[in-house]
C-alpha cells in the first residue's frame, strides 16, 4: 500500500466499518488473564514475560480489529515490562499493520521537550517503534511540535494534549487567562492549530487534539459536561481531529461524546481500553474482549445512524 495520510486511513475504516473504535493496548500484568498470569509465574526471565504479553495482545487484536479503526498503546505500559517491553511493542506494531494495513496505530506517550530532545522522541516513535501517530504536550510550545515533523513524513498523526480525562486537568486546563479571557485549554487548542497551519498543510491534515469524552457531573449526574467538545469545535472547526478518552472504565458518556464531537469520517476517535481488554480474566477472555468491543460498535452505529 502506497503511504496515505494517517487521517484519511483511519477514516476509511469509520466509512467501512461504521466504527469510532480506538483500543488501547495497555498490558497489565496483574489484570491479564488467568492462563497468562500463570506462564508469566513460571517464566525465568523478563524477557520471556514481554513475549508471553505480547502473545497476549495479539489475541486481543485479532478479537477486536473487526470493531475497530485504530489502536492506541500506552507506552508506559511496555516500558514497564523491563528491557524487552519496547521490543515486542514494535513486533505489536508490525503484527497489526501486517494484519490490516488500513488500521492505524497510535502511540500514548505524551513527549514534550526542548527541539533537539523532541527530534529524538520523534526518531524514537516513529522510525524505531514504527507507529503512525503520536500526542505530544505543547507545554514548552511551538517547538514541541515542529521537531516531531519530518518533511519526508507528512502523513504522521501529531496530536496535542488539550483537555483531558482525569479530573486533576481541571485544576490546570481550566484557568483563565487574564488578557483573553480563554481557558488554558482553550489557548492550547488555538496555539496548536496555529502551528499545524503553520507546518504546512500535510501537518494540519493529520493534526489533531486529545479532548476528553462528555462526562456526567460527580455532584450532580443529571448535569452533563460536554461543552468542551462544543467550544473546541467551534475553535478549529473540522481541521483537527479527536481523540477523546474517558469512555468506558472512567465514566465518560459514549452517545453525548459524539453528538457533539463527531462532524464527519476522521473528525473523532473514542477510545476505550480495559473495559475491554480486561473485560474477562477467564479462558473466555478473547470472545470476552470481542463483545465488549462489539457492543461499543454497535452503540457507535446506533448514534451515527441517528445524526
Amino acid at each position: 500500500m502506497d503511504v496515505l495520510d494517517f487521517r484519511f486511513r483511519f477514516a476509511k475504516k469509520q466509512l467501512e466499518l461504521m466504527t469510532l473504535l480506538c483500543v488501547g493496548l495497555d498490558p497489565d500484568i496483574a489484570l491479564l488473564p488467568a492462563v497468562y498470569q500463570a506462564k508469566i509465574e513460571k517464566a525465568g526471565s523478563d524477557e520471556e514475560k514481554a513475549y508471553i504479553v505480547l502473545d497476549w495482545a495479539k489475541e486481543i487484536v485479532d478479537a477486536t480489529i473487526e470493531h475497530v479503526c485504530m489502536y492506541k498503546p500506552q507506552i508506559a505500559h511496555w516500558e514497564a515490562l523491563g528491557t524487552s517491553g519496547l521490543k515486542v511493542l514494535t513486533l505489536l506494531v508490525s503484527y497489526i499493520h501486517a494484519k490490516d494495513p488500513w488500521v492505524v496505530v497510535f502511540l500514548d506517550c505524551k513527549r514534550g521537550d526542548i527541539d533537539n530532545t523532541q527530534d529524538k522522541y520523534g526518531v524514537a516513535c516513529f522510525e524505531k517503534y514504527g507507529v503512525d501517530g503520536m500526542n505530544f504536550s505543547p507545554y514548552m510550545g511551538k517547538s514541541c511540535m515542529k521537531a516531531l515533523y519530518n518533511k519526508n513524513h507528512p502523513e504522521r498523526s501529531l496530536v496535542g494534549l488539550c483537555y483531558t480525562s482525569n479530573p486533576d486537568a481541571r485544576e490546570m486546563q481550566d484557568v483563565v487567562l487574564a488578557d483573553s479571557g480563554d481557558t488554558y485549554w482553550q489557548y492550547t487548542a488555538k496555539r496548536t492549530l496555529a502551528w499545524a497551519e503553520e507546518l504546512g498543510l500535510g501537518v494540519l491534515n493529520n493534526a489533531g487534539l486529545v479532548m476528553a469524552a462528555a462526562y456526567p457531573d460527580k455532584n450532580n449526574p443529571e448535569i452533563i459536561h460536554s461543552e468542551h467538545l462544543v467550544i473546541c469545535r467551534k475553535i478549529v472547526g473540522d481541521k483537527l481531529w479527536f481523540l477523546i478518552p474517558g469512555i468506558g472504565a472512567q465514566g465518560g458518556l459514549m452517545k453525548e461524546t459524539i453528538v457533539k464531537s463527531y462532524t464527519e469520517p476522521g473528525s473523532i476517535v473514542v477510545t476505550e481500553s480495559r473495559s475491554i481488554i480486561f473485560a474477562s480474566k477467564g479462558d473466555d477472555y478473547a470472545l470476552s474482549a470481542n463483545l465488549a468491543a462489539e457492543k461499543s460498535h454497535n452503540t457507535m452505529k446506533q448514534v451515527l445512524a441517528s445524526m
